[in-house]
């Protein structure tokens, strides 16, 4: 019976083998024919599109182009070639037996008047890989080449045969011989087994004593040896094993708490033993130094981790006696490629059977980027906003003493300080409102009202209040609106001030004489709201800033104008929870052009 299932086993493995070796001939043969269909029908689509037109379509008297292409075609996949006007009208086609045209629609962005695509036969069970390209008369797009090659398929011919018969012959031929040689070298080993199989029959508790042939005379003396060791000592060893076999029950317990423990902890934890080889390391520790764990347990620190004092503190060469005592550090993020912040910190691991023995170390990972990060944000608001209030508040200060003074008795310099005040104090009210509404956003308080509003008269009443304010001197103002616009669901008082914000900036950093234009661009999904000038424009440098609350630019003539960095901040902010986006596209000393994209379809929520 074992020798009819091994025969079985070696012919079933043969026959695997032969299929094996014939599926990936044939796929290698299909992937080569479909990748020579693919590259001739592109380069031979680019040749003829390169022709006049009327040199490709059929001319009386004259054998036409696809003809000419069908008698010279040497790849047997080759399908059909038509050759078909703007509007489909086949003027010529070639074919092999059998083959019908599949219907298919042409292209009609030039973009995608040259490519590929995969057509099914009319009969829906061919498929073909179809070339498409141009043809013009000049300038004139006058029509396109279509060239279609059948894509491979797992089909079996009888002209493959041979090949087939040829390649798995010697396959079947070697298994049954190695099969035999094998059996020959086994044999002696026959008797050996039977024994084998007896003792186990028996148990270890019987004897087992094997006879010396000629060709394992020496290993079966020294076989009966070892098994009479091996029965005394397995005696030895079954009490051993229940004693051990608790042990380990109790340890396997305790380390599973252990370990649950350690993995609900919410930093990173890895412990590492005395010869400073990482152990054990948490599913935290991957995501907190961006190393995989399977790079990390049973390594040194010196393996993974690139900061010198991160290795001197994992690694033991710690001062004499840091390691009996918590050991604590905030690293910059040198541990991996990772530009983290991290605050590490070691704990010594005593034995439980001897105090004085150091077993190694806990250490105790914690990310503190964003903490340190937001206690940055938190003081540079704080000094910016302490600025933004001392500026008008300073003024404010200067003209009212100059309004006090008795000496200031000209009509003109009490106008002049009372428009500054009636301007700072409206200053400080901007700033107010928007550090509010600001506050707001961030402390997800700012609630969104949407009502339907006609942008038509939202925006051309929000433009003709702007080009009539006092801010004006020489510019010259564009309102550029289609006709008919669709009423969108916005929060009209957000939006209103979204918009302010971008036609205040483009009035204050404007040149003198310049143009400043609102124009909506309407598409099927989207409205876009741009806003223009001829102003100083945005570098490079400060474009991915300049929607980062405080953010003001260096430049001498940004510095110069009134603000305080927020109007910006406060626009995205609106957009955003308007599900909207906003973009800049500026160049220095040419303007800027901000964008506002809305979908149309934004329903009230």
């Amino acid at each position: 019976m074992k020798n009819e299932k091994s025969s079985l086993i070696m012919l079933l493995a043969s026959l695997l083998v032969m299929t094996l070796t014939v599926f990936f001939l044939f796929d290698f043969d299909i992937s080569n024919r479909e990748k020579q269909a693919r590259e001739q029908g592109l380069g031979l689509a680019r040749l003829m599109s390169g022709m006049p037109w009327g040199e490709v379509i059929n001319q009386p008297g004259r054998r036409g182009l696809l003809d000419a292409f069908r008698q010279g075609q040497s790849n047997p996949d080759f399908a059909y070639g038509v050759i078909a006007d703007v509007n489909g009208l086949v003027h010529s086609e070639v074919t092999t037996a059998g083959v019908i045209v599949p219907n298919a629609p042409l292209p009609t962005e030039p973009t995608s008047w040259l490519g590929q695509r995969e057509v099914s036969a009319p009969d829906a069970q061919n498929t073909f890989i179809e070339t498409h390209a141009p043809l013009f008369q000049g300038n004139q797009h006058m029509g396109f080449v279509r060239l279609g090659y059948a894509k491979p398929s797992f089909r079996l011919s009888y002209a493959q045969l041979p090949l087939i018969a040829t390649i798995t012959l010697p396959i079947f031929l070697l298994m049954p011989l190695y099969y035999f040689f094998l059996r020959q070298e086994i044999k002696p080993l026959k008797k050996i087994s039977e024994s084998i199989d007896r003792f186990t029959d028996q148990g270890l508790a019987g004897s087992m004593q094997l006879e010396p042939s000629e060709q394992l005379g020496d290993f079966m003396d020294r076989f009966n040896r070892f098994m009479d060791i091996t029965q005394a000592r397995f005696n030895e060893l079954s009490h051993e094993h229940e004693d051990l076999t608790m042990s380990t029950k109790l340890l396997s317990y305790q380390n599973s708490k252990v370990e649950s423990i350690l993995k609900t902890m919410p930093e990173a934890i890895m412990v590492i033993d005395d010869s400073g080889i990482v152990s054990y390391a948490n599913e935290k520790t991957a995501s907190v130094l961006g190393i995989e764990n399977e790079l990390i347990i049973n390594q040194k620190p010196q393996h993974w981790c690139k900061n010198i004092e991160v290795i001197n503190l994992l690694g033991g060469q710690s001062p004499k006696g840091a390691l009996n005592s918590v050991s604590a550090s905030s690293l910059s993020g040198h541990v991996s490629d990772t530009d983290k912040k991290l605050e590490i910190k070691t704990y010594p691991l005593f034995s439980p059977m001897d105090e004085e023995r150091l077993l190694g170390r806990l250490v105790v990972i914690r990310d503190i980027t964003d903490q340190l990060f937001e206690q940055q944000r938190q003081g540079e608001f704080i000094t910016q906003v302490s600025h933004e209030l001392k500026t008008p508040l300073n003024v404010l200060s200067m003209y009212s003493q100059a309004l006090l003074d008795k000496d200031l008795t000209s009509e003109e310099h009490r106008i002049e300080a009372a428009n500054v005040i009636h301007d700072e104090v409206e200053r400080l009210a901007n700033l107010i409102q928007n550090l509010l509404s600001i506050s707001q956003y961030e402390l997800g308080g700012l609630q969104i009202e949407r009502q339907r509003v006609r942008m038509h008269d939202f925006l051309e009443d929000i433009f003709a209040n702007l080009a009539k304010s006092d801010q004006v001197k020489n510019l010259d103002f564009v309102l550029d609106l289609p006709r008919e616009l669709p009423a969108l669901f916005i929060d009209k008082a957000l939006m209103r001030i979204a918009i302010n914000n971008l036609l205040t900036n483009a009035i204050k950093y404007n040149k003198p004489g310049g143009q400043i234009k609102m124009e909506v661009v309407e598409s099927s999904h989207f409205i876009d709201i741009r806003v223009s000038d001829e102003g100083y424009g945005i570098s490079e440098e400060d474009q991915p800033r300049i929607f980062e609350k405080f953010f003001r630019s260096e430049d001498s003539n940004i510095r110069q104008q009134t603000g305080h960095g927020l109007g910006l901040s406060l626009t995205q902010q609106i957009v955003q929870i308007h599900q909207g986006e906003i973009s800049v596209n500026s160049n220095v000393g040419q303007g800027s052009l901000f964008q506002i994209r809305l979908e149309k379809d934004a329903k009230a929520a």
